[in-house]
């Protein structure tokens, strides 16, 4: 027994076991603490705009036809034989106020009539060597000074005008061109004409004078009588700025009401009229909107809710993660592209402006174009969580430890 007992090749496989228990333990009792991966999952990708407060002036755009201003038929006041007709008496010929159109003989004598405007031919009746008797339609004259354009506006839009101008001229009145007119339906607000159904379209400045006080039968709109000069552009060698369609025109009002159309790009130059009988874009200069938010016609849903791209950092939030809220709000006012906010909307919130599938509050999402911020806020949310754990950690040890050491203290002052 003595001699297995000091028998070295015993020993050795227990000191070999002992020792790798020893070493397994001290593994186990340090071994590294493994850090978390944050559970953070990719959500839908979406485009967001920044909501910022403005005071924009609204835009009325609306359509009309243009007629003329000026319109006769001219008519023989005594019978007889035409002897003399103008070159200009023929259809689409332009002719001056007070210019002889045709002469009639009567017993060798001659009656002349003259044209009472400027003004365009647009039908012809009479030719020469006719014999006309008193009251005959020779031809019908339409004016070139004045075209006017008869605009249909829903009745529901008439607050979106600017506020009518006051019916009486102060004392010191003396500009000219101040808007100031008389009368309760009159009105001097400028506006923007062009050619509707072409792909560049010529801009005429235009004057809203008036309103009917009949609705149309049909689509009980108010019509609003605007007013155009020189229209055919006799008086400026044919030469208008025109517009492209990708490019924005904007109508501006000056401290005067007078018209004012900007255009971005470098101006271009057209010499089409504006004809009679023409169906016209109008765009009107409305009301000025006071704190408001403008937001593309798209981002409104379901036609008063938006959705609004929320960040959700709370200490019980997955870090990093945002989330997309359905909010409720306000309209101001709706035109063809834009939607203007009055309530429901903070300045900086950030508005989604692409169509989600199935979308709901709580929904994850992702801002596109924001990479950098979404991966630091995933960072920082990480560092606080692992922060908390650690004092947490720190904490519980230091805990144990005090607890022990009391127990220790209070065995040894028995033992004595």
């Amino acid at each position: 027994m003595w001699k297995t007992i000091f028998n070295l090749k015993f020993w050795i496989p227990v000191l070999v076991l002992g020792l790798g228990t020893g070493i397994t333990m001290a593994l186990l009792k340090n071994k590294p603490t493994a850090r978390k991966k944050p559970n953070f999952q990719r959500g839908t990708l979406v485009e967001v705009i920044e909501a910022t407060l403005s005071n924009p002036q609204i835009e009325v755009r609306t359509h009309g036809r243009v007629r003329a201003a000026q319109k006769v038929v001219l008519s023989a006041r005594i019978g007889g034989e035409v002897i003399w007709i103008s070159q200009n008496l023929s259809e689409g010929r332009f002719f001056k106020k007070d210019e002889i159109l045709l002469s009639i003989g009567i017993r060798q004598s001659q009656s002349r009539l003259k044209a009472p405007f400027n003004g365009v031919v647009q039908v012809k009746n009479v030719d020469l060597g006719q014999y006309v008797n008193p009251g005959t339609q020779l031809a019908t004259l339409l004016g070139s000074d004045n075209a006017e354009v008869v605009i249909d506006l829903p009745m529901g839009r008439m607050d979106w005008l600017p506020q009518r101008l006051p019916t009486v001229l102060p004392d010191n009145a003396t500009e000219q061109g101040t808007g100031l007119v008389s009368g309760g339906n009159q009105y001097q607000i400028p506006a923007a004409v062009s050619l509707a159904g072409m792909n560049t379209a010529s801009v005429w400045p235009a004057t809203v004078k008036r309103y009917l006080l009949e609705l149309t039968p049909r689509g009980m709109m108010v019509q609003l009588i605007a007013e155009v000069q020189d229209p055919f552009r006799l008086k400026n060698t044919g030469l208008i700025k025109i517009k492209e369609n990708s490019v924005s025109g904007v109508v501006k009002i000056n401290q005067f009401e007078t018209f004012k159309e900007e255009i971005t790009e470098k101006p271009k130059f057209s010499n089409i009229p504006l004809f009679l009988g023409a169906f016209v874009d109008v765009r009107i200069p409305g009301r000025q909107l006071e704190n408001v938010v403008k937001i593309p016609a798209q981002a409104l849903r379901d036609r008063d809710t938006i959705w609004i791209a929320s960040d959700t950092l709370g200490q019980d939030s997955a870090a990093g993660r945002i989330e997309l809220r359905v909010r409720r709000v306000q309209i101001a006012h709706i035109d063809q592209d834009n939607v203007f906010l009055s309530g429901g909307i903070k300045p900086g919130e950030r508005i989604i402006t692409s169509p989600i599938k199935g979308a709901a509050n709580g929904l994850k999402i992702r801002i596109a174009g924001n990479t950098k911020e979404l991966g630091k806020q995933v960072e920082e949310g990480n560092k606080r969580k692992w922060k908390r754990q650690g004092k947490r950690k720190e904490g519980g040890m230091n805990g144990s430890w005090k607890k022990r050491a009391e127990q220790n203290g209070a065995a040894h002052k028995e033992n004595k």
